[in-house]
């Protein structure tokens, strides 16, 4: 299936779209080969929810059709737009500083912030005036310093329904998903601002997505189906869609460290991945209106 005009990426890295490279859909996760996962002692075989779509691994780089839809003009809407750059030196510095790269575990991050005071609040100090140059006078907040293990088809799991005490085998991965950070409308969804999203981590690790707003996801499924009568909502629109048009291509961003984020992840079908690297996976995550001006 061929890409259509709607979200579009801008890079601002030196890589460019050397950065980005592009699939021929997806694969319920019961069709796709599982990557184990082998890490400090953990060996283990990632479980996913019953929904969960995994995408394929033929991935090749853009032709140039698929680079001229992806490439931002005009003007960035912030429901409509993904960027990729570089967070500035001086903060890059600091976090370096951390030595982030010895951690093992999430317990290891937090120690690492915990125990350089000082040196944790010259970087909220610094991640601070970074943020308020990308978030266009409105308010943002902490979402989460998170960490994932490496070798991971997809990175997102929630977590809130997991027992006290859970080990990371126990996890149920989601598979290509939108989030919900508010039940609205799919209308509505490209009102609610987007995600930044920091590479802490020693290694790239990759953002994949769909560059369909979910507007444009329901329009395609009013093709195929009576949407009114299955009562399409933000929370089974995912469900649908890849039933219906699991050809549709997913796109692979390569964020290498202290790289960031900038996506509407309320307005599009998205997650992580960790395939390939070794290291624990550290991302440091902010709600906002964030622009992709420089």
């Amino acid at each position: 299936m061929k890409m259509i005009k709607g979200i579009r990426l801008h890079n601002q890295t030196a890589d460019g779209y050397n950065a980005v490279s592009i699939n021929t859909g997806v694969l319920h996760h019961a069709g796709q080969e599982k990557q184990a996962v082998n890490y400090e002692g953990l060996s283990f075989v990632p479980d996913f929810e019953e929904g969960a779509f995994l995408p394929k691994r033929n991935w090749r780089p853009l032709d140039s059709t698929e680079l001229n839809i992806l490439k931002p003009v005009g003007k960035h809407t912030i429901g409509k737009t993904i960027c990729l750059g570089d967070i500035p030196d001086d903060l890059r510095s600091l976090f370096e500083q951390l030595h982030l790269d010895q951690c093992r575990s999430r317990e290891d991050v937090f120690a690492k912030f915990r125990d350089n005071p000082e040196l944790t609040t010259a970087i909220n100090t610094l991640t601070d005036q970074f943020l308020q140059s990308k978030s266009n006078g409105y308010p943002y907040k902490f979402h989460y310093l998170g960490t994932n293990l490496p070798d991971l088809e997809v990175t997102a799991c929630d977590t809130t329904v997991m027992p006290t005490g859970y080990k990371e085998q126990d996890k149920k991965y989601m598979g290509i998903h939108n989030d919900g950070t508010e039940y609205v409308s799919p209308y509505q969804l490209h009102k609610l601002g987007n995600r930044l999203t920091i590479n802490l981590g020693a290694e790239p690790r990759s953002f994949l997505f769909l560059n369909l707003t979910m507007v444009q996801a329901l329009n395609k499924l009013k093709q195929v189906m009576d949407v009114d009568k299955h009562k399409i909502d933000i929370i089974n629109i995912s469900e649908y869609f890849f039933k219906y048009f699991p050809d549709y291509p997913v796109v692979k961003i390569t964020q290498h460290p202290y790289q960031y984020y900038i996506a509407p992840t309320d307005n599009c079908f998205h997650d992580g991945s960790t395939l390939g690297m070794k290291s624990l996976d550290i991302i440091l995550v902010y709600f906002g209106m964030f622009s992709c001006r420089m």
